[in-house]
């Protein structure tokens, strides 16, 4: 088990390392352009209006008159406090857009992503499958990420209903951030895996199986992926490093055995 969740981390820093070669510069401009472009619009987006909703609370205190002492520092308390919940909203909304922003992402730039696939696999070795098209892949691609997309949606609804009903269980409800963490972390492990998946001819669904036949190492994968898209910065370049971080799984881990 904790071999199988070291080789997960191990293939998204080998990843980085191939994310880095030369020779696939070219081919990660698109995908990193594009991710720039659309986290940082809606990134600005979601913090103007969180800015624009938690500047509207009221920090002033009225105390009894007895009390007026403590207004003041209870004024720059509760100041503190607002802008406190602010930086904790605004971190929970980039955790919750490291899951669903990137299935977006990939619906939009999928045969950019599939051909970057294609040659961060052939650095690693030759594979039996013949280069495709950019007009191929994104045929091909529109239906596969279509249908990721319809399985993402469907569990998160799911699991939105279940969040409702934990969410009044005291002690329980505690559960619900870990939950969705799982959950995010699978779903971009899901993503990334797909890239190589797909360009050897394997279906979603025999993609799902072999997920599940090495689920500790997918797991710990998808989590780092999750925690590195939820960061500031770092998240306008990840979607590369995952693509290569993905091949990198594919070949070492999951092909061998096929």
């Amino acid at each position: 088990m904790i071999q199988q969740l070291r080789d997960g981390v191990n293939c998204l820093a080998e990843g980085l390392t191939l994310a880095r070669r030369p020779s696939l510069r070219p081919y990660m401009l698109v995908p990193l352009v594009v991710n720039i472009l659309l986290f940082t619009i809606s990134g600005y987006l979601v913090i103007s209006y969180a800015y624009e909703w938690i500047a509207g609370w009221s920090t002033t205190v009225d105390l009894w008159p007895w009390l007026d002492w403590m207004e003041a520092s209870l004024s720059q308390l509760l100041g503190a406090l607002k802008w406190l919940i602010f930086a904790l909203i605004i971190l929970g909304l980039l955790f919750i857009m490291g899951s669903t922003f990137t299935m977006f992402v990939h619906l939009i730039i999928g045969p950019f992503i599939g051909i970057l696939g294609e040659k961060a696999e052939r650095e690693l070795h030759n594979p039996t499958y013949p280069e495709h098209s950019l007009g191929q892949i994104a045929l091909r691609t529109l239906a596969r990420e279509t249908r990721k997309l319809i399985y993402w949606l469907v569990r998160a609804l799911g699991l939105g209903i279940l969040t409702l009903v934990l969410y009044f269980i005291p002690g329980v409800n505690a559960a619900v951030p870990v939950i969705w963490f799982l959950f995010g972390a699978w779903i971009l492990a899901m993503q990334y895996l797909d890239v190589p998946a797909d360009n050897n001819g394997r279906s979603f669904q025999e993609l799902l199986t072999i997920m599940r036949q090495h689920r500790p190492a997918v797991m710990a994968f998808g989590a780092v992926v999750m925690a590195l898209t939820s960061l500031p910065i770092i998240n306008l370049f990840i979607i590369p490093v995952a693509v290569c971080g993905g091949v990198v799984f594919w070949v070492r881990r999951i092909q061998p055995g096929l």
